[in-house]
C-alpha cells in the first residue's frame, strides 16, 4: 500500500502519513513532525528527490515549467512530461522508452529545468551521443526548440587540440560522442586522464550528463566504459540519465554495464549477476535463465519506459539525419573525383560524362560500390555506414525498411545482416515476382523477419505490407523525388498503427543537399556544381 500524502498548495508543503516519520526527519532536516504519524516536507526539488529515493510519491515537480518548443511542435505529449519529471526527480536514472517516443526533447526539457535551479553558468550539461546524431538529432533539437534560450557546442574534430578549443567555448550543452570522452586518456597499466578527457573532468560546472543510445556501454570491460565510470561517478556527476530503447538486446547480462554506471549495479558483482541470470549448455554456449530478464529490469532502476503503443495519438512521421564518417579510401576517392572529375579504381579510370553521372558516382562511393564503364561493381570499404545501419536496427523495436539504390550494396547488406543473425528479405530487380511476393508476405507476417533491404525503384509503388515497419532508413539518397516520397509512404500510410521514423544516412555535403531538395521537392540541377565549388566533401 502506497503512503498517503497531501499537497498543501498554500504553504507548498507535502504532508505524509507514514509509519516511519523519524526516517524522513533524519534525512530531510527541514521536515516537520505533525501529530501522530504525519510529517510535513517543504516541496523543494532536493526534498522531492529525497522522498522519491525513500520511495514516497510526490506531485510533478515541473508543473510550473513553460515547456519551450519550436513551431514544429504543438505541445509536449503527456508521455514527454512524465519522462521529464521522472528524470528531474531521479537524478541518476534510465529512460528505456522506445524509439519514436520523443525522449530526446524530454531529456532536454529536464536538463533545462535543472539548470534553472542554479545561478547562470554554474550548471551545464554534457550530452554523450553517437557521432551521427551530434548535430542532426541533438544540435537541431536544441536549436529548434529553445530559440536562443540555451546554447550548444559540438565537441568533435579530427584534431584533438581543436576539440579542446571547442570545449572552452561557453555553452549550456556540450555534445560529444562516446569515444570523444577518451581523447587524451591513457588506458594501459596506469590509468590517467590527459588532454581533452582531463579538460572535461576538470569542468565542475558540468553537473548533468545525458547518454543517448546508452547501449554503447553495455560491455563493462571496454576502455569506453572504464573512462565513462570515471566521468559519471556520483561524486563527480550529480545527474546521469541513460537513454536506450534496447538495454538487453543480446542477453540479460547486457544490463550490467549500464547499471554499473547509474547505480553501481546495487553492489552486485558481474560474476554473481551472470551466475543467476544465465544457464550454461556447453563450454561456449550460455542461454538466459528463467526470469532473467525480470532480474535485468530490476537492475536497471530507477527507470521509466513508454512503449511506442503508449504514446501513439496520430499518424506522425518524423525525419531525422544521421551523420556517418567516411573511410580513408572513400575520402581519397571523393577528393580526387571532386578535383579531377574522375576517379581510378583497380587500375581503371572512371570519368562521368555529365552532372547526373558525376552525382551518381559520388553516391556509389559513399555507399560502397563503384560501377565502371562496363557496369562491373567494385566494392569500397564503407564500414562506418554499415555500423550505423546495424545500430539503428538494434535500436528499432519493430520492423525496419532499408532503401538502397545500388544492387551490389543490397546484396552486400543482405549478406552482412544475415551473418549477424537478422531475419532479412531482399527486394530488387534480381528477385523474381513470385519470390518477391513471398518475401513481402514474410516481412508482414513472420516475426523472425525484421529487416527488408529494398531498391526504392522496385517497391516504391503499390505495396501496402510495409506498414509492418515503423523505421525507414535511407542508406543513401535517391535523386528522384517521387521515389523518396512514395518510398516513405510504404510505411507511413493508412493501416499503419504506430508513428514512423525516417532516417537519412549522410557522410557528405552533397548527400545532405540532395535530401534537402527531396524534402522540398526541388530539382537536383546545380547541386553537383555547388558541391564541387564548396570547401566540404
Amino acid at each position: 500500500m502506497k503512503p498517503e500524502f497531501y499537497h498543501d498548495q498554500k504553504t507548498d508543503f507535502l504532508i505524509y502519513k507514514t509509519e516511519d516519520p523519524d526516517r524522513i526527519q533524519a534525512l530531510i532536516r527541514d521536515a516537520r513532525p505533525l501529530r501522530g504519524q504525519y510529517v510535513a516536507v517543504p516541496r523543494s526539488l532536493y526534498n522531492c528527490q529525497l522522498m522519491r529515493w525513500l520511495d514516497y510519491p510526490v506531485p510533478p515537480i515541473m508543473d510550473g515549467y513553460d515547456w519551450p518548443h519550436g513551431p514544429l511542435i504543438d505541445h509536449p505529449t503527456q508521455a514527454q512530461k512524465l519522462m521529464a519529471n521522472f528524470l528531474v526527480l531521479h537524478a541518476r536514472s534510465f529512460n528505456l522508452s522506445d524509439m519514436g517516443t520523443m525522449k530526446t526533447l524530454a531529456a532536454l526539457w529536464a536538463a533545462d529545468f535543472v539548470m534553472a535551479q542554479y545561478p547562470a553558468g554554474e550548471c551545464r550539461c554534457l550530452i554523450n551521443a553517437p557521432l551521427s546524431t551530434l548535430q542532426r538529432v541533438w544540435g537541431d533539437a536544441i536549436f529548434n526548440n529553445f530559440l536562443g534560450r540555451r546554447s550548444f557546442q559540438i565537441v568533435h574534430h579530427a584534431n584533438a587540440e581543436k576539440r579542446r578549443e571547442q570545449l572552452k567555448i561557453p555553452a549550456d550543452f556540450y555534445i560529444i560522442n562516446p569515444d570523444g570522452l577518451k581523447v587524451g586518456a591513457k588506458l594501459r597499466r596506469k590509468f590517467e586522464l590527459d588532454g581533452l578527457s582531463a579538460d572535461i573532468y576538470a569542468r565542475r560546472d558540468i553537473k548533468i550528463a545525458v547518454v543517448d543510445e546508452a547501449s554503447a556501454y553495455r560491455d563493462r570491460r571496454t576502455s569506453r566504459h572504464r573512462v565513462a565510470s570515471v566521468f559519471y561517478d556520483p561524486g563527480k556527476m550529480p545527474y546521469l540519465w541513460l537513454l536506450t530503447g534496447s538495454p538487453t538486446p543480446n542477453a540479460p547480462t547486457d544490463a550490467y554495464g549500464l547499471a554499473k554506471l547509474v547505480n553501481g549495479a546495487f553492489g552486485e558483482s558481474y560474476t554473481n549477476f551472470h551466475r543467476r541470470t544465465m544457464v550454461q549448455l556447453s563450454k561456449f554456449k550460455w542461454i538466459p535463465a528463467r526470469g532473467s530478464y525480470q532480474a535485468a529490469a530490476k537492475l536497471l532502476q530507477p527507470s521509466i519506459r513508454f512503449a511506442i503503443e503508449d504514446v501513439w495519438d496520430g499518424p506522425d512521421c518524423t525525419v531525422q539525419q544521421r551523420d556517418v564518417e567516411l573511410t580513408d579510401t572513400q575520402h581519397k576517392m571523393l577528393s580526387t573525383l571532386k578535383r579531377e572529375l574522375s576517379v581510378r579504381i583497380n587500375g581503371q579510370q572512371i570519368t562521368p560524362v555529365n552532372e547526373a553521372g558525376l552525382r551518381t558516382k559520388v553516391l556509389q562511393i559513399v555507399q560502397g560500390a563503384l560501377y565502371d564503364e562496363a557496369h562491373d561493381s567494385h566494392t569500397i570499404d564503407a564500414a562506418p555506414r554499415v555500423n550505423e545501419l546495424v545500430t539503428l536496427i538494434e535500436e528499432a523495436t519493430k520492423k525496419v525498411l532499408v532503401f538502397v539504390p545500388l544492387t551490389n550494396v543490397v546484396n552486400l547488406l543482405c549478406q552482412t545482416l544475415t551473418e549477424k543473425g537478422y531475419g532479412v528479405i531482399k527486394l530488387n530487380g534480381e528477385v523474381a515476382p513470385k519470390q518477391r511476393d513471398e518475401a513481402i508476405s514474410a516481412f508482414k507476417n513472420d516475426p523472425e523477419i525484421g529487416v527488408a533491404i529494398a531498391d526504392p525503384q522496385a517497391v516504391a509503388h503499390g505495396i501496402n505490407e510495409f506498414v509492418a515497419a515503423t523505421t525507414v532508413i535511407w542508406y543513401g539518397p535517391t535523386d528522384k523525388t517521387e521515389l523518396w516520397l512514395q518510398g516513405n509512404k510504404r510505411a507511413h500510410r493508412p493501416g499503419q498503427a504506430f508513428p514512423v521514423t525516417v532516417v537519412q544516412l549522410c557522410a557528405t555535403a552533397l548527400e545532405r543537399e540532395i535530401f534537402k531538395r527531396l524534402t522540398k521537392n526541388e530539382t537536383m540541377q546545380g547541386a553537383m556544381l555547388d558541391w564541387i565549388r564548396g570547401d566540404k566533401l
